[in-house]
């Protein structure tokens, strides 16, 4: 699958975010992703109210709270973080799971040679 062109995105926000078009409509019009592809395109990173900057201390800490409290019911624990989509949430917690492992199997090492 190719990444989306900011031309792409240009059009799926003019014909979709301005016009209102369905998407079956604008995946025609852009003639290179599928309805399903601009639906998804949309909300996970063009839709209004999402946040693309990088994840916070705080934002990575409420997303293992909440994942403890609630498992990886995404909807939820999206709600509990504004601005953010399942998708993020996920990479943030793999991110977050990866470097404490890292940390882990560090101190493991150093308690071996010391």
């Amino acid at each position: 699958m190719e990444k989306w062109s900011f031309q792409e995105d240009s059009v799926l926000i003019d014909l979709y975010g301005v016009r209102g078009l369905q998407w079956v409509t604008v995946s025609h019009i852009l003639d290179t992703k599928s309805a399903h592809q601009c639906a998804k395109r949309w909300h996970n990173a063009l839709r209004p109210g999402i946040n693309n900057r990088p994840f916070t201390t705080f934002e990575h800490d409420a997303v293992r709270r909440s994942y403890s409290e609630h498992g990886p019911r995404w909807g939820r624990i999206c709600s509990a973080i504004p601005g953010r989509t399942p998708e993020m949430i996920k990479a943030s917690l793999e991110q977050t799971q990866a470097e404490l492992e890292r940390i882990r199997v560090q101190m493991s090492i150093e308690r071996l040679l010391n």
